[in-house]
């Protein structure tokens, strides 16, 4: 290099520009080796910009389409006209869907260019529905043993019968041609947790309702115990949801709680405690006595066993435990549905001890449960 700046700088003696000359043409021939292919990335670069460019303009155009449909659905509409937007031509299709644990609506977008060029995005809209969970009186994804009578439906995938369980009217799970949605505890979590996600954590471990006989929404972040310190036969109300993330007592409280009734008002009690056996994360002594449609909820065990009748032909109460057991001990008929594993085969069956099913009909509307009501969301959203 030091000497081709010499030669550049300071020719020689008898020199007459050769070097120089030589010099050029090396580099207008190298300037030609790495010129063409240069130009050929770059109009291969420009080129694949272009199509970036018109694929981004279809993928704007489609998703323009499906935020036509969500808001035409918004409004109890299912009828989208077709448009155009950034010279693409836009076909959107609304189609009702419902199954796999939600009900709602199939959106179709598809933006096509002139070249012929389409971009298509899929999407699905609806709110969670798990309502095929309240058409039997037992329903479980693992076994359950019926001791006692059954006015309904159950229900399983082994549901055991005969001289130990005394059960009746038992359908497997598997011979149903359209088998039953099972929620996670954490999509029941997520849609009760929306219901509280404002307020802050109840500061008390505890609930005395002889001085609060109207229980507000709530959110408590550990353990609560609802009793009654005051005199027998008083009265409670859940005006809200109550949501719980450890173990939940009712009428439990040693040495305090007198009788009391409680009154779910349409509303729901959830607990996101997994806690199995031995411990609970929900029990229910016979202290309470359970009246109103309502629905009482825990991702792990529950114990119910509530003072006398639990609902009526014209209220309806949903127990469920998510991954765990129901145990029920009955001192009185029970008018609803159960979910979840069950347990009542440790009690002598009686004439009083009838889980009846009455069905979920319009005279019940009001309880919160996801059946597909509410909170309509995007469930899935695909480009293709």
């Amino acid at each position: 290099m030091a000497k081709l700046r010499r030669v550049l700088t300071h020719p020689g003696k008898n020199e007459s520009g050769q070097g120089v000359l030589a010099m050029v043409l090396l580099l207008l021939m190298l300037g030609a080796i790495i010129l063409t292919p240069l130009l050929v990335f770059m109009q291969t670069g420009l080129g694949a910009g272009r199509v970036y460019e018109s694929k981004l303009q279809e993928f704007y155009a489609a998703d323009a389409g499906v935020e036509d449909a969500i808001n035409q659905i918004n409004h109890n509409s299912t009828s989208v006209a077709n448009f155009s937007l950034n010279n693409r031509t836009v076909n959107v299709t609304i189609e009702p869907i419902s199954g796999g644990g939600y009900s709602g609506y199939k959106i179709n977008s598809t933006a096509t260019s002139d070249s012929g060029g389409n971009t298509t995005i899929e999407c699905y809209y609806g709110a969670l529905d798990y309502s095929s969970l309240l058409d039997n009186a037992i329903t479980s994804n693992s076994t359950i043993c019926v001791k006692g009578v059954v006015n309904g439906t159950t229900v399983a995938k082994d549901c055991t019968v005969g001289p130990a369980c005394n059960g009746t009217n038992c359908t497997e799970l598997e011979d149903l041609t359209e088998p039953i949605s099972w929620p996670s505890a954490e999509t029941l979590s997520e849609y009760y947790l929306d219901k509280v996600k404002n307020l802050t954590s109840y500061e008390w471990d505890h609930i005395d309702i002889d001085a609060a006989p109207i229980i507000e929404p709530l959110y408590r972040d550990g353990t609560l115990d609802i009793y009654n310190s005051g005199s027998a036969g008083k009265n409670a109300t859940l005006n809200g949801t109550v949501y719980v993330t450890g173990d939940l007592k009712i009428g439990k409280t040693t040495g305090e709680s007198n009788d009391f009734t409680l009154n779910l008002n349409n509303q729901t009690i959830f607990v996101e405690s997994a806690s199995a056996d031995p411990q609970k994360a929900l029990e229910v002594s016979d202290k309470c006595t359970i009246i109103g449609s309502g629905c009482i909820i825990a991702v792990g065990d529950i114990k119910f066993a509530p003072k006398g009748a639990v609902g009526s032909n014209t209220t309806f109460v949903l127990v469920m435990s998510i991954n765990g057991t129901v145990e029920l001990f009955p001192d009185g008929d029970f008018y609803g549905a159960i979910v979840g594993q069950l347990k009542v085969d440790q009690y002598p069956p009686t004439e009083k001890s009838t889980i009846i099913w009455t069905g979920y009909t319009d005279a019940d509307e009001g309880i919160d449960f996801p059946m597909g009501q509410g909170m309509m969301k995007v469930l899935s959203y695909t480009i293709k």
